[in-house]
């Protein structure tokens, strides 16, 4: 079914820290007609309410049935890792289109089961992949040329305590294993190597690995514990080297006539990943727009380094 614009009535599934911003954001794309919000969820009532009231949102309740039950077309879904699985597949079967933050899950074949759901109801089912929607990636993707010999993501930050017992090779290392895959798109992927370091609890905070994409080379470095904010992609090609700082919004590019730096600016990647979504549900998918196929091929690189990390 192909969506009018402006006739997507959507809700939010878990309103805590991210959840908010993106009650926000549709709040923004609510005043271009794009959607209305039925309400907001959360199991913690009180925190829903808040957001509601912050937001002029007229429901909140505890669940997606409720959402659905209010008329929503597609959800939202930020709630823990542990429950995206459950909350998702919930939420395909009651017939909504779904948003749902990375990782999706953390086993490949609960995201195959959510495919095939989605697939069987012919419904939107629309990973999280923010960093896709990066004016710097946008930038970079315009201006890189030639074969791709190898990349290099650096992601240096300080996680939050209450995030450390959980795996750093999913919370953030995922977002640029599925970079490399969205810029190489390789028939095979090779685990070349993998280490990890300043274990807490036996979870490593730091990761290396190194990937063979076909026959590019891709290096991955993840510290969870630095207190300066650090991230990054390098690609390099036969002649150009192309970097992209996504902590200063620039773009460096250095070629064999000379080089230049850009700075890069755009949409909210948060508001253009949505726009994404909503655009999907009326029945106008982008091309760039990432899928569960995505999750799926970036979850078995992830299931192959926790292996290696376990």
């Amino acid at each position: 079914m192909v969506w009018r614009l402006g006739s997507v009535k959507v809700g939010v599934v878990g309103v805590g820290v991210w959840g908010r911003n993106i009650v926000r954001v549709l709040k923004d794309l609510e005043k271009e007609d794009l959607v209305k919000i039925v309400g907001v969820a959360d199991l913690d009532v009180s925190r829903a309410l808040e957001v509601a009231s912050t937001y002029n949102i007229s429901a909140y309740v505890r669940n997606v049935r409720d959402l659905a039950e209010l008329g929503a077309e597609a959800v939202a879904i930020s709630v823990p890792i542990s429950e995206l699985f459950h909350v998702a597949r919930e939420a395909l079967s009651l017939g909504l289109h779904v948003f749902i933050e990375k990782p999706v899950s953390v086993k490949s074949e609960e995201v195959t089961e959510l495919i095939k759901i989605s697939e069987s109801f012919s419904l939107v089912a629309q990973p999280g992949f923010i960093v896709r929607y990066d004016p710097g990636v946008k930038a970079l993707k315009k201006v890189l040329k030639g074969r791709i010999k190898y990349l290099i993501f650096k992601r240096l930050s300080a996680r939050p305590p209450h995030r450390r017992n959980f795996s750093v090779v999913l919370d953030l290392m995922i977002h640029d294993i599925d970079l490399a895959l969205n810029l190489v798109n390789p028939e095979k992927t090779e685990l070349v190597s993998v280490l990890g370091f300043k274990r807490e609890d036996g979870v490593p905070q730091e990761v290396h690995v190194k990937l063979l994409l076909d026959d590019v080379v891709a290096y991955l470095i993840t510290d969870g514990t630095l207190p300066v904010k650090v991230r990054n992609v390098e690609v390099v090609t036969e002649d150009t080297y192309y970097e992209v700082s996504f902590t200063d919004y620039t773009l460096l590019v250095k070629g064999v006539s000379g080089s230049y730096v850009q700075r890069v600016e755009g949409e909210e990647p948060l508001k253009a990943e949505l726009r994404d979504f909503i655009r999907s549900v009326e029945g106008h998918k982008s091309p760039d727009a990432p899928t569960l196929q995505d999750t799926l091929r970036a979850l078995k690189v992830i299931e192959l380094i926790e292996q290696r990390l376990s």
